[in-house]
């Protein structure tokens, strides 16, 4: 009888271990009403969104304080990117989140932004607005994660619509609108006098801001404090006049070598309504305006920017929140068709257009189409201004 041997053979195959990618939590920089109970809660609840991300892990966070306190960091006034970046380089960290708080009433409104460390730029601002307690701080967390990070698998990507531009370093992005023709004017039957006659536009293509001029930027270029009341790193700067908006105008081409002014009222429009992308929304990115503005009805304080959906060109708040200087005087609607048109060449008042926190839905004025104007001369609390940039 043969005896019949069984070789047992047993293949090692190599275990691969990818890297867990290190995130550092900063500690969260508190506007008015922020309790450090809150402040705590949330740097927490992103600390933990973090860890429940696939293929990443938190790095220590008594590390990091570390290497602040070494480097003498400081969370307070206009923080430059490059301070941030450099951070990172020092922990070794590949990404940093950057979380930022206001207490409204009852409500808490958190927005955070992420540093990719090896190219120095943040992607997009991601927030929620919920109501103070620890289990919906909780859940805004986990929300806010789940957006930063997507599935778990990658960090999601910047907005490739956006141009990046850095100046002392404080970065801010444009959004690219491809020129094209358009019915300027109001077309849905609720319409002023002002916003007629309707006319055929044609626009060469330009850049356009995706968040109106915030404080950090105008501290950035024009190295003073800004002239707001209400003060805040991402909220608009307003209280600068058009004449003002036209200083910021060039120190800003004299530091950065580029061309940039405010945008023309047909620019404006243009933007607003989403270009070429336009689905023909009453406000800009929804007929809903609580989607996508901030009004009298849901806010009677301006909020930091991005707050509420983008329209389709990925722009935020140009319904709402802060009126906008415009570049043009003000003047009556002409018939006719034209091409990059700049408003008429006589007139006291410049073009504010938008709305704000301080006008209600009724009001109609955070349309589009609603156009307004008022003295060149005169800061308003409630005006600001976004920039075009032409290459």
């Amino acid at each position: 009888m043969k005896k019949i041997l069984f070789f047992s053979i047993i293949i090692l195959l190599p275990v691969i271990v990818v890297a867990q990618k290190k995130v550092a939590v900063m500690e969260v920089k508190a506007y008015e009403g922020v309790k450090p109970m809150h402040a705590i809660m949330i740097r927490g609840g992103m600390e933990t969104a973090v860890g429940n991300a696939k293929g990443y892990e938190v790095y220590d966070r008594s590390n990091f304080e570390a290497i602040m306190q070494e480097q003498n960091f400081q969370r307070s006034g206009a923080v430059k990117d490059t301070e941030i970046k450099r951070l990172g380089e020092i922990a070794g960290v590949q990404y940093i989140i950057v979380p930022e708080a206001a207490v409204d009433g009852n409500e808490v409104y958190i927005n955070v932004r992420m540093l990719d460390v090896e190219t120095g730029k943040f992607g997009g601002i991601h927030d929620k607005l919920c109501q103070c307690n620890a289990a919906d701080i909780k859940q805004a967390c986990e929300e806010l994660g789940a957006e930063l990070f997507g599935s778990g698998s990658t960090v999601l990507a910047a907005n490739p619509n956006y141009l990046t531009i850095t100046v002392n370093g404080v970065s801010f992005d444009m959004a690219s609108v491809k020129g094209g023709s358009f019915v300027m004017g109001c077309t849905d039957g609720d319409c002023y006098k002002n916003e007629l006659p309707t006319h055929r536009v044609t626009l060469s293509s330009y850049y356009i801001g995706v968040f109106e001029v915030t404080q950090e930027l105008w501290k950035a270029v024009m190295e003073e404090d800004v002239p707001c009341k209400r003060q805040g790193d991402k909220l608009p700067v307003v209280s600068v006049n058009w004449n003002d908006a036209q200083t910021f105008i060039r120190k800003l081409n004299s530091l950065t070598g580029r061309n940039f002014r405010l945008p023309t009222e047909a620019e404006w429009e243009y933007a607003a309504r989403g270009g070429a992308k336009s689905k023909g929304f009453k406000y800009s990115g929804s007929n809903t305006a609580g989607e996508v503005a901030w009004t009298k009805d849901n806010s009677e304080k301006m909020q930091p920017v991005g707050g509420k959906k983008p329209n389709e060109l990925g722009i935020y708040d140009m319904s709402g929140n802060v009126w906008e200087w415009c570049n043009d005087l003000y003047g009556n609607y002409s018939g006719g068709e034209q091409a990059n048109p700049t408003g008429p060449s006589v007139g006291s008042k410049r073009v504010v257009r938008g709305g704000s926190c301080n006008t209600t839905v009724e009001a109609n004025s955070s349309r589009v189409t609603h156009r307004a104007s008022t003295n060149p001369d005169e800061p308003y609390s409630d005006v600001g201004f976004r920039l075009v940039l032409i290459l």
